[in-house]
């Protein structure tokens, strides 16, 4: 499938009947979408158009379309036709393990920290651009990483399978915001952010990190 970026991060996962399978999220990107701002390589379009499972015994691979709304992933299945399964056809014990992606939500994060503010001169003099929570270590500062955890988010009743990311102001400790993409049932692919006052300070910096 040269025509797909693949994410950065496979996960493996135990079917019901014990077999082991690495999933897989793939991408369509271009470069050529207009009035986008670009990324690295000149790409200013993704979309996670595809989930991979590859059995880790075999190696066999089936690739399930997971936005039927991206033109590009229909195009390419009128061009290859059978090639790419409906994510409805994916066994209902992978399907369960699928997660939010790690490469994707990094681009919007990234994005986040910057086009969040509406207000035109704000957003012309960056008054209120965030960026990556970071920490030092080793006398260096290094940007805080998106991660998994199992957490109840306010005014759920449960705990869930989120992949979240804090956000301080720049060269500032408090924590502004946090930004969540959920996985599980329904809820999968949706994004939240959670906003703190700017009247109260909320200290974002973990000095218990290891150094």
């Amino acid at each position: 499938m040269p025509f797909l970026m693949f994410d950065s991060d496979p996960y493996m996962v135990v079917s019901d009947d014990g077999q082991l399978y690495w999933i897989y999220d793939a991408y369509t990107v271009s470069s050529k979408f207009p009035y986008s701002q670009p990324m690295g390589n000149g790409m200013n379009y993704i979309r996670n158009s595809v989930k991979v499972t590859i059995n880790a015994y075999d190696g066999s691979m089936k690739f399930y379309i997971a936005d039927r709304e991206d033109p590009v992933i229909r195009t390419i299945s009128k061009i290859f036709p059978g090639t790419l399964q409906s994510l409805s056809e994916m066994p209902a014990d992978l399907k369960r393990h699928i997660r939010y992606p790690l490469d994707i939500f990094s681009i919007q994060t990234h994005m986040y920290s910057t086009y969040h503010m509406e207000d035109p001169q704000m957003f012309y003099n960056k008054e209120d651009s965030g960026r990556y929570r970071s920490w030092e270590q080793a006398q260096k500062q290094r940007l805080w990483e998106s991660y998994y955890t199992i957490m109840k988010l306010p005014e759920e009743k449960k705990e869930e399978f989120i992949l979240m990311l804090p956000f301080n102001p720049k060269k500032k400790d408090n924590l502004s915001a946090w930004m969540v993409a959920r996985s599980d049932g329904e809820y999968y692919g949706r994004l939240l952010v959670y906003r703190f006052p700017k009247d109260r300070l909320v200290y974002g910096r973990n000095r218990s990190l290891p150094g």
